[in-house]
């Protein structure tokens, strides 16, 4: 058994029993160490990551107040080790737990740190100080936000001619990025062009920026105990790439946020099997991916493919883990191949076997989000409503929206819950609308949520007459008042659902008895954007931020917020979903859509840590 640092002979012999009890099994090494600054400062709440020569997995985890850190056990071997902080330089080096298990590093200040910068960070920096000003910071927010995380576009500076070419762009490509022909432009982008790339210019112009940074502290207590494993999902095999993971992945936070132009794109919605092993959607049309499993012990990637007509494989989207075990996904053929009817799928992860289920022709086809309820039912979205499916019967019922069109254009259908009563919800996000279908007495009603009134007070006298008719082009086009209300989770221990209002920056917390809206702000409204909500056992209402990489926690009994920092810049998390079982800590899990990857987040009390330092030491 390796002990990283030899005991000295008088060491007493309770103290040599405690340390023994808490080290890791036969030929696994704690790695462990302390971060100061160039200043001597001990630097609390940096993050450090270690990755084995040769291995998938990434391995991250935080300093304590002390600036010291210590991994969980590690199998004996060659690792690359390195600690990141927000304007300091990222630190590197190399161990071989063979022969050592200290790692020491040194942060030196970094003099351009911007690409360094989480999304959240550079929205909150934007100028904001007058109503003019503070009315363009919520149109980039709500509108250049769609397909990508912000960091991205504001990593890089232009003058006003080269802004006004990214805004050129943007307002021509849809939800993907894609640039789709004869399609209708967000016109909300194409009205504030000018304006807006006068306002970017002068904040991220070439120039000195009207930005503000006011930088959110290092992570510390929970937020800092936890431990984050990242695998590294491969490339589509069939497609020809000169790597077989993302050679940038969003890793070294000093290289800013990485291209989509590389092929990751794909990786959406992740959800835990019973074993723990991790599942992924693919959301966009490949040659043999529908799905994927990944190995949670051995980082092992498997490729699973539902046939389409031509070779292609189906797309998927959402996947959810019912009460018995069984994952399931909605199939996205791609029509323009020849692709089939969309599908609900199962998957009986024991065997790793699909089973398809069609929605008749005489209903709509299944859409992206899915969910289960307490009655056995399987919900999944249709582009006009939801489809219930009863694994029982193998029958579909459908449900439709109340307005799936009205003189503001059409009203898509995304986000989906369903509670333990047997009732569903789903979200015209677009418009703000949310529909519940009571199965009991087999009606459909439909509400509003209440709009972001802070906007509404800046509106000019013209855009508020260019809004009486205005039609978003897609879900991703909102008004400027607009909430977004994206993906939903119900408590399915209590009568609540969780809306992640995407736009608003806060969660709609609705009561199912009594269909009661109360709005919950998030930490910081302008810059964190919610995408999902799921909900753990002691009603905890988690979400994933998909203009950041953060996660947070909501604590419905103490109003109180946790956010949790991810390791990698350009995550662009479309899902969260956690894994608990009797007995064993609770795993969250994490899909990067940007950086190709599935993370995994555990957790660790005080003494945990200090068993391993002691152990380590």
């Amino acid at each position: 058994m390796r002990i990283s640092s030899t005991f000295k002979s008088a060491t007493a012999l309770s103290g040599v029993l405690f340390a023994l009890s808490a080290l890791p099994a036969l030929a696994d090494t704690l790695l462990h160490g302390a971060i100061a600054s160039a200043a001597g400062e001990k630097m609390g709440g940096v993050a450090v990551s270690a990755k084995a020569e040769g291995s998938n997995i990434t391995t991250t985890v935080y300093t304590d107040a002390a600036g010291e850190y210590v991994f969980p056990a590690m199998a004996a071997g060659k690792y690359n080790v390195w600690a990141q902080a927000l304007t300091f330089e990222t630190a590197k080096g190399a161990v071989d737990l063979a022969s050592a298990a200290t790692e020491n590093f040194t942060l030196k200040p970094m003099a351009d740190f911007v690409k360094q910068l989480p999304g959240d960070e550079l929205l909150a920096a934007l100028p904001d100080a007058t109503p003019d000003d503070e009315r363009l910071k919520n149109l980039v927010r709500k509108n250049c936000t769609g397909c990508h995380t912000p960091s991205f576009p504001l990593q890089h500076t232009f003058d006003e001619k080269g802004w006004n070419a990214v805004l050129g762009v943007m307002k021509t490509l849809n939800v993907l990025g894609t640039y789709v022909p004869n399609r209708a432009l967000n016109g909300t982008i194409d009205t504030h062009q000018a304006e807006l790339a006068a306002y970017l210019a002068r904040a991220r112009g070439p120039g000195a920026t009207s930005m503000k940074f006011n930088l959110k502290p290092r992570p510390s207590g929970e937020a800092a105990r936890v431990v984050f494993r990242e695998y590294d999902v491969p490339m589509e095999p069939d497609l020809g790439y000169p790597y077989k993971y993302l050679p940038e992945n969003g890793s070294d936070w000093s290289r800013g946020t990485p291209s989509l132009m590389n092929g990751a794109n794909g990786v959406h919605d992740a959800q835990f099997d019973l074993d723990g092993n991790m599942w992924f959607t693919q959301a966009l049309p490949t040659h043999s991916i529908t799905i994927g499993r990944i190995d949670a012990k051995t980082g092992e990637v498997k490729f699973i493919k539902l046939g389409e007509p031509g070779g292609w494989a189906s797309a998927s989207h959402g996947i959810i883990r019912d009460t018995k075990g069984f994952l399931w996904f909605n199939s996205r053929p791609s029509a323009e191949k020849g692709g089939l009817r969309p599908a609900l799928v199962r998957i009986d992860p024991k065997t790793q076997t699909l089973t398809k289920y069609v929605p008749p022709d005489d209903m709509a086809y299944t859409a992206g989000s899915l969910d289960y309820d307490g009655k056995g039912y399987i919900w999944v979205t249709s582009p006009f409503g939801v489809l219930r499916f009863d694994p029982v019967a193998e029958k579909f019922t459908e449900y439709k929206s109340i307005t799936a069109k009205n003189d503001n254009g059409n009203v898509p259908v995304y986000g989906m819950a369903a509670d333990r009563d047997g009732n569903a919800y789903w979200a015209g996000m677009a418009q703000d609308f949310i529909d519940h279908v009571d199965t009991s007495a087999n009606k459909v009603t439909e509400s509003k949520l209440p709009p972001d009134t802070r906007e509404l007070t800046n509106l000019t006298a013209d855009e508020k007459a260019y809004y009486q008719t205005y039609k978003p082009v897609d879900f991703n086009s909102p008004f400027p008042w607009g909430q977004g209300p994206r993906r939903m989770g119900t408590d399915k221990a209590a009568d609540v659902l969780w809306v992640a209002d995407s736009f608003g920056g806060n969660y709609a917390r609705i009561d199912t008895k009594t269909q009661e809206v109360k709005i919950i702000p998030l930490p910081d409204p302008q810059s964190l954007q919610p995408y999902h909500v799921t909900v753990d056992s002691k009603h905890g209402a988690w979400t994933n931020m998909w203009s950041t990489d953060r996660i947070t926690k909501y604590d419905p009994e103490s109003g109180k917020w946790t956010v949790y920092d991810l390791p990698s810049r350009g995550t662009e998390a479309r899902y969260i979903s956690v894994l608990e079982r009797e007995g064993q800590p609770m795993q969250v899990v994490v899909p990067y859509s940007r950086v190709r990857k599935v993370a995994v987040m555990t957790f660790r009390s005080e003494e945990d840590i200090v068993k391993a330092k002691a152990a380590a030491k």
